[in-house]
């Protein structure tokens, strides 16, 4: 099988296609103990739609792995006049991304930008210079609402949590003009956890229903839509919610003591013996108990699962996550690893769904936190299933996840710094 990945050859980046091994059913049920090849960018095709995925490995390019932002910058220069750009950005100091949004709107490009309202000041008080361009937008709006950094939620702890872009038109990485294009995942556009962290990103082209989807949670933000106890996600009214051909989308805010938007998807699969479960995650609260029990459950049933799970700080090297849960979680036999840099916030499944056994990759922009599912703007998506005779998204994500798991630090109840 082939794939097309983005190698980088001193300080320019070229496609290149190469021929990977990439893992069968069979690997897959193991546990991998050598490193995996860094993996850039992998392209395919999902729901009948052109797919790309592309990942972040810091360690393999001296610490600062760029391929998620140039690609955004890619998507962002393709955009012919005209045509619309929309984009919600959590953090900002990267000003390569924020001038390439602005000499869009120079060539005429319609760019509208929301962002956490966290970044309003720091032109002047940090002189950051990307949300000083960011500020020459024509539309630009900052989420401040009350004291908090949202645009919908109204709670002081809300961020604009979304890593999220729609194109009316752009280009692939091939260079064939596609229209309407969808870009999320977990990488923010600043280099700490941006280029410096593991992180991941999907971008489909030509999914209307989708494209329409994310531009409806969009319009959202920007006209700063408040509902009750900030119950934005709402199934009963089918609003915070977006299906289409390649990809199911969920938004939060949902009102506390509903459901767990990660935790409802996940229950679509009957874990048996034959499950594989991977689990990437900058960190994990106590605030999520329903998926520490649906991930227990799994592993009562047979599954395999595997975490890795990003450290507190460059200062402070233990793993960031809540002990109880580290511990409830080791002790039902989960197997976890810290890794430092790590941003993700994804879960790779190989799992039965009704008759069939499906490799299914879920991503987004929500940690294991109360916050992101309760009181942030945030994305969860469900990409759609690929079969068990051809899974190159899923391999993908595989060995996204190998590259930071494998050299990770392996987890024990005695240590629970790891």
């Amino acid at each position: 099988m082939r794939r097309h990945l983005f190698l980088r050859a001193g300080t320019a980046l070229a496609l290149t296609t190469v021929t990977l091994s990439l893992p069968t059913a069979a690997m897959a049920e193991e546990e991998e103990t050598v490193e995996a090849a860094a993996v850039s960018s992998a392209g395919v095709t999902i729901g009948g739609h052109p797919v790309w995925a592309h990942f972040n490995n810091p360690p393999a390019f001296s610490n600062r792995d760029h391929t998620i932002t140039n690609e955004l910058i890619r998507l962002i220069n393709a955009a012919p006049a005209t045509s619309t750009i929309r984009g919600t950005i959590h953090s900002l100091s990267i000003p390569a991304v924020a001038n390439a949004l602005v000499n869009a709107q120079n060539r005429n490009v319609n760019v509208s930008v929301v962002i956490d309202g966290k970044n309003k000041d720091l032109d002047t008080t940090n002189n950051n210079t990307a949300v000083k361009a960011i500020k020459t937008l024509t539309n630009h709006r900052f989420c401040t609402y009350g004291d908090g950094r949202a645009c919908i939620s109204t709670s002081a702890d809300g961020d604009m949590h979304t890593k999220m872009f729609t194109f009316s038109t752009t280009a692939d990485p091939n260079g064939v003009t596609r229209n309407n294009v969808s870009w999320f995942g977990s990488a923010n556009l600043t280099y700490a956890t941006g280029p410096d962290s593991f992180n991941n990103t999907i971008t489909v082209y030509g999914d209307t229903a989708l494209y329409n989807g994310f531009n409806a949670n969009f319009t959202d933000m920007w006209n700063r839509r408040h509902y009750t106890d900030n119950d934005y996600y709402d199934a009963a009214s089918g609003r915070g919610y977006y299906q289409a051909a390649a990809a199911d989308a969920y938004a939060s805010p949902e009102q506390a003591g509903e459901t767990d938007t990660i935790v409802t998807r996940l229950n679509d699969a009957t874990p048996d013996a034959n499950c594989r479960l991977r689990i990437g995650m900058s960190f994990v609260t106590s605030g999520r108990p329903g998926l520490v029990s649906l991930v227990k459950r799994f592993k009562s049933a047979g599954c395999q699962i595997w975490m890795v799970v990003g450290t507190k700080s460059d200062t402070d090297p233990s793993i960031n996550m809540t002990e109880s849960v580290y511990q409830d979680l080791l002790g039902a036999g989960i197997k976890i690893r810290k890794k430092a840099k790590v941003h993700d916030k994804f879960f790779a499944l190989y799992a039965k769904f009704g008759t069939t056994y499906q490799y299914r990759v879920y991503t987004g922009s929500q940690n294991w936190s109360a916050d992101a599912l309760t009181d942030n703007e945030e994305i969860f998506v469900k990409m759609a299933p690929e079969p068990t005779t051809s899974h190159p998204l899923y391999n993908a994500f595989y060995n996204h996840f190998n590259d930071a798991y494998n050299n990770g630090t392996a987890c024990a109840a005695s240590n629970p710094g790891c």
